[in-house]
C-alpha cells in the first residue's frame, strides 16, 4: 500500500558521500569506425563525452526527485557566469567559464562496497538491531553503524 501511495517508485539506495562506479555513458565515437566519424563530422571537430564508464567517484548530491545524482568529476559541464557583486576583488563572485558536474541518471551508477571494494547492489538488513544497507556480495554493512 505504501508503494502505491508513492507512485510506485522506490527510494534511491545511493546517498551523498557514497563511492559509486560509473556503469555507462561512454562516448559514442569509441564505437564508430573512422568512416562513420568522417561522415558524421566533416570538419573533423570531435566532441568527447566525459562520463567515463568504469570510473569510481564520490556522490556530491542526490537530486530531489531521486532519479539523478551529481558525481564528482563526472559529466562535467561548463557554466558561463558574469561578474556580480562589489567591484573589489575579494568580494566578487567568480566569473567566466566555470566547470561543474552535471546530473547522471541513478541507474547508470552502482554503489561500491567499502569492505569488498567491488560494485554491488544493496539490500536492507538488520545490523546490531538497526536497519542498514547491506552488501549483497559479502553481507557486510555499507553504512557506518552509529
Amino acid at each position: 500500500m505504501k508503494r502505491k501511495e508513492q507512485g510506485g517508485r522506490r527510494k534511491p539506495r545511493i546517498r551523498k558521500g557514497d563511492t559509486v562506479y560509473i556503469r555507462s555513458g561512454g562516448d559514442r565515437e569509441s564505437r564508430l569506425t573512422e568512416e562513420d566519424i568522417e561522415r558524421l563530422d566533416p570538419e573533423g571537430q570531435r566532441r568527447e563525452a566525459n562520463r567515463r564508464p568504469g570510473r569510481r567517484a564520490r556522490v556530491i548530491r542526490v537530486l530531489p526527485d531521486g532519479k539523478r545524482v551529481l558525481v564528482e568529476g563526472v559529466n562535467m559541464q561548463i557554466k558561463h557566469s558574469r561578474p556580480r557583486g562589489r567591484t573589489t576583488r575579494a568580494t566578487q563572485i567568480q566569473s567566466g567559464r566555470i566547470e561543474q558536474p552535471g546530473p547522471v541518471p541513478i541507474a547508470n551508477v552502482m554503489l561500491v562496497c567499502p569492505s569488498c571494494d567491488r560494485p554491488t547492489r544493496v539490500r536492507r538488513g538488520e545490523v546490531e538491531g538497526k536497519t542498514a544497507r547491506v552488501c549483497r556480495r559479502c553481507g557486510e554493512p555499507v553504512d557506518a553503524i552509529r
